[in-house]
C-alpha cells in the first residue's frame, strides 16, 4: 500500500487580510498617476495653444484631492478661465474666440491613457499581492 502525506502552507495577503489595503493603495496610485499625467499634459497643450502666455494662469492650475480616489483638476477659479475654455459668456457669438477647449481635450486623450497607466502602476504594486 503507497501512502502519500503532504503539508500545505497557506498564507498571503489574500488569506491574513492585507489585501484590501494593498487594493486601496492601488487604486489610490492609479488616481493620483492618471491625474499626474491629466495635469502635465494640461501644461504641454497650454503651452501650445495660448497665443500670449504670461505665465499666470499656467500657474494656477491644480490637482487636488477631493478624498479618497478622487482627484480634480482646475484652474483655482482664474476669472478668464472660463473664457478660455470656450464655456463662457463672453465667447462667440460676443466675440469671436470660441475658446481653446484645453480641458476637454485633455479629459478626451486622458480616457485613452488611463488604462495603460493603471496596468503599468498595478506592476510596481503586483509584488506585495503575492
Amino acid at each position: 500500500m503507497l501512502e502519500v502525506h503532504a503539508t500545505i502552507n497557506v498564507d498571503g495577503p489574500v488569506l491574513d487580510g492585507r489585501a484590501p489595503r494593498i487594493l486601496d493603495d492601488i487604486t489610490e496610485a492609479v488616481v493620483d498617476d492618471v491625474a499626474a499625467q491629466g495635469f502635465a499634459d494640461i501644461g504641454f497643450t497650454l503651452i501650445r495653444v495660448l497665443k500670449h502666455p504670461t505665465g499666470y494662469y499656467q500657474s494656477q492650475i491644480r490637482n487636488r484631492s477631493l478624498g479618497a480616489h478622487t482627484r480634480v483638476l482646475y484652474d483655482n477659479r482664474v476669472i478668464y478661465g472660463n473664457w478660455l475654455e470656450g464655456t463662457g459668456s463672453r465667447n462667440t457669438p460676443v466675440t469671436r474666440f470660441e475658446g481653446y477647449f484645453t480641458f476637454r481635450r485633455v479629459t478626451f486623450a486622458l480616457r485613452r491613457k488611463a488604462k495603460p497607466i493603471a496596468e503599468m502602476t498595478l506592476k510596481r504594486y503586483l509584488g506585495r499581492l503575492q
